[in-house]
């Protein structure tokens, strides 16, 4: 999604600089005159800074983990009945990283000139995920802002789970994978044209699998600037394509077309948007707005596009359940859990169990994927080997045969 620096004014009288995501100019100073700051500058920025920034990374982002440390020190402190501002001021001292301190620096100016917690963080910009401060609002307003806390760190504290799930599961295929290329790589820059000098002193006929690998081995020596060019080339075009509203729906529609890979991914968007939906809504905030903020939390395009329509024919008094089902996303089970949390009043139950489903889902498929990836790359691999073994060994066989006869 593109991004945006903003310089704005808010009502405490403060100038704040943020980088925010949105689809367009126009839908981002609509929202943040919403939010009642007053708009002093809007600047694209251009996607090639996140593109050329060092490892991938950008510039001002929290870590996960580190953010979820911080929330289970703040929460413990208003637990403890500490004021907000001696918890601000005892968290400030004990961070280490200077992004978090100075926004953090920020939040506690902002609270001592008269803005509440939630507004506060929300004024932070993208830095904070927006159902933080979402659910720091309905707790001011409930007067638990504790419990309202511990149920953010419990749902991050989940997901987290579920992406070591996901990324354990693929390491040792991704590890095979890589060993593979390097082990081509080896064969046809290095191994193989040392043999064909030595093969073009043989007067008979070449085997077909050594001279086809003897082709790519020349190409790939003759051309390896070309393609290390095309693979730079493609990775600056993918992260660019990433960072464009148009680029980014492609590629999240092209993942869920995957072959069994996009039926996980899928799942994981409906376990992801099931409990968000299910965190704020039992955290008090209205069903329009948690459904708005659980698009934006599902990380894909497609899935955020069609909620945000789900969210219109909410507030337009249609049932949820019913929204869900026309956007096509969404299996049976989940629109009659939807449907029966909606008639009994116990939504928030119902998105729990809906995501509870799908994690455990989410687990036997990858499991099963490693489980047939394993053996299917060890296999490829034995049969790389063997192939490129028989193209540098049969054409000797065939010499010492006809010398011996």
């Amino acid at each position: 999604m593109p991004e945006f620096f903003c310089k704005l004014g808010n009502a405490s009288g403060e100038i704040i600089e943020r980088t925010f995501e949105a689809d367009d100019l126009k839908s981002l100073r609509e929202d943040l005159e919403r939010r009642e700051y007053l708009v002093l500058r809007i600047r694209r920025k251009n996607p090639l800074v996140s593109i050329l920034w060092p490892f991938g990374g950008r510039k001002g982002k929290l870590k996960f983990r580190e953010f979820l440390v911080f929330n289970q020190e703040l929460e413990a402190l208003i637990r403890a009945g500490l004021p907000v501002m001696a918890c601000l001021d005892i968290l400030i001292e004990r961070r280490k990283n200077p992004v978090l301190k100075k926004s953090l620096q920020e939040v506690r100016v902002a609270v001592r000139g008269g803005a509440s917690l939630s507004e506060a963080f929300e004024a932070q910009g993208d830095l904070y995920p927006r159902i933080y401060s979402s659910s720091l609002a309905s707790g001011e307003r409930s007067g638990e802002i504790s419990g309202v806390l511990r149920r953010y760190i419990n749902y991050n504290k989940t997901m987290l789970a579920l992406r070591k799930k996901v990324g354990n599961a693929l390491v040792y295929p991704a590890v095979i994978l890589l060993l593979a290329v390097a082990l081509m790589g080896l064969m046809f820059y290095f191994v193989l044209p040392n043999f064909q000098e030595f093969f073009e002193d043989f007067d008979a006929e070449l085997p077909l699998i050594t001279k086809v690998l003897l082709g790519i081995s020349e190409f790939f020596t003759g051309h390896i600037l070309l393609i290390l060019g095309s693979l730079v080339g493609f990775l600056v075009l993918s992260s660019y394509l990433k960072n464009t509203s148009a680029g980014r729906l492609r590629i999240d529609a092209m993942k869920l077309r995957l072959p069994f890979f996009g039926r996980i991914i899928q799942k994981y968007c409906v376990s992801r948007f099931s409990r968000t939906l299910g965190t704020l809504v039992s955290g008090g905030i209205p069903l329009v707005a948690s459904i708005e903020i659980s698009a934006e939390a599902v990380g894909n395009q497609v899935f955020q596009r069609k909620l945000n329509s789900v969210a219109t024919k909410v507030r337009e008094g249609e049932p949820l359940w019913v929204s869900l089902e026309g956007t096509g996303l969404f299996q049976d089970i989940v629109l009659e859990m939807v449907k029966v949390g909606e008639s009994t009043g116990s939504l928030d139950e119902m998105l729990e169990n809906i995501s509870n489903f799908f994690d455990e889902e989410i687990d036997q498929d990858l499991s099963t994927v490693v489980t047939l990836l394993e053996p299917a790359m060890l296999v490829s691999m034995g049969l790389i080997v063997v192939g490129m073994l028989m193209a540098i060994y049969l054409p000797l066989f065939q010499s010492y045969g006809s010398t011996r006869f």
